[in-house]
């Protein structure tokens, strides 16, 4: 019996491809300046592309002007900090740099509904993974609020686990280096100080911070519940064995108040992001927003939106939701110590110094943790110095040593 299979090759073809402009566009009642981002959509096999000098502007219905300014390529900021006010209809126009004018629908703020509690328990997801939830609790007691987008933005504390206050540096040394070049030394530390220098750290390295935002549209609808509530809804699950909880996290959640036309926009753009519907048979066509083009029927990707928002930050510790309990692991194994011998020979009888492992593994990131004293004898056997993996003996791998200024300890 002969069994054979195959994958065929899906030609994706791209040669109706259309440049249209892409419009994400959020203002909020926080009083701060509002952000405006603008691209062009981008072919399968190509990267994203920014669209710069642009001119954009927000006003309302009272003739107040609001400019925004491009701070990096494709991003808008207000020039003035403003809060989104109700009662009051507002309006997006942007002229790219090659005339083309585009403006919105005029949109009004949506109703302010807080969120009442942040909180985390430890918890177990559908798939009966033990580990933390974190949950919003919201009342809208008039009942008008009903379509909610939540974002967050989680904060999590790094140590080095096998962290020195002494670092090693490479010399610059160039190999190979023949036998008649090599330098003269009596002692097995003059060929260190050759290769290597060894000092103190200049800064801290040890503890840092790493900030993510979620990447994710989360949605949620209460028109089918009784009440206008959200209790105990699950923003964010943080399996038990995470690193990112090993030490302190913090999660700042934000919630807003869509209209029920910028809620079915986002439901849409989120059902059609999910990988299964990529390369269905059935596509769902173009997704209309709310923003036109203003001199033709060019075809404009984007939604403007003018929404409440409300926002709670809650931090933790890890023994906090699992006291006594084993803490997860650190980002990468940090078990083994490596000895690079000093140097490495040539096979021949010329004796030719072809590299040195220590400091290929210095300039491949790995760290200083301690000394060899047991078992260094030999400039071509186990090395003077234990090193270890770079995010191991130096938390920068992973994060940044600023302390975020809405830190507590």
């Amino acid at each position: 019996m002969l069994v054979t299979s195959c994958v065929d090759e899906i030609p994706l073809e791209t040669d109706s491809f259309e440049s249209i402009i892409v419009v994400e566009a959020t203002i909020t009642n926080q009083n701060k300046q509002q952000e405006i981002l603008l691209s062009r959509s981008f072919r399968f096999d190509s990267v994203p592309v920014k669209e710069s000098g642009a001119t954009v502007m927000v006003s309302d219905d009272l003739m107040n002007t609001y400019s925004f300014s491009e701070s990096e390529p494709g991003q808008y900021k207000s020039q003035s900090s403003f809060a989104a006010q109700p009662n009051r209809n507002y309006l997006l126009s942007i002229t790219t740099s090659n005339g083309k004018k585009y403006a919105s629908k005029k949109m009004h703020l949506t109703q302010s509904t807080p969120i009442d509690n942040l909180y985390v328990e430890g918890d177990f997801n559908e798939n009966g993974i033990e580990g933390v939830s974190v949950y919003v609790d919201s009342y809208d007691p008039i009942g008008n609020s009903k379509y909610y987008r939540h974002e967050y933005e989680e904060t999590y504390k790094i140590i080095a686990p096998l962290y020195s206050t002494e670092e090693l540096l490479s010399n610059g040394v160039e190999f190979p280096i023949l036998q008649d070049d090599q330098p003269d030394w009596d002692a097995i530390q003059d060929l260190i100080d050759f290769l290597v220098t060894r000092q103190s750290r200049p800064d801290q390295e040890q503890v840092c911070y790493k900030t993510i935002n979620s990447n994710n549209i989360k949605l949620v609808s209460t028109t089918d519940f009784i009440e206008d509530r959200l209790d105990k809804y699950r923003i964010r699950f943080v399996g038990k064995s995470n690193s990112e909880i090993k030490h302190r996290y913090s999660i700042l959640v934000r919630q807003f108040v869509q209209s029920r036309e910028a809620y079915v926009f986002y439901e849409t753009l989120s059902n059609f992001a999910q990988s299964e519907n990529v390369f269905s048979e059935n596509q769902p066509g173009f997704l209309e927003g709310n923003i036109f083009s203003v001199n033709d029927n060019e075809t404009v990707f984007g939604f403007f939106e003018v929404v409440s928002v409300d926002e709670k930050r809650i931090f933790f510790n890890f023994e906090d939701v699992f006291p006594n309990q084993p803490f997860p692991p650190h980002f990468v194994d940090c078990d083994e110590i490596y000895t690079p011998p000093l140097l490495r020979e040539s096979l021949d009888q010329s004796h030719d110094w072809i590299n040195s492992p220590l400091v290929d593994a210095i300039n491949a990131g790995f760290q200083f943790y301690e000394e060899n004293t047991e078992n260094f004898s030999s400039p071509l056997g186990p090395g003077p110095y234990g090193l270890v993996l770079g995010p191991c003996g130096d938390c920068t791998f992973l994060g940044e040593t600023s302390v975020p200024d809405f830190w507590e300890y």
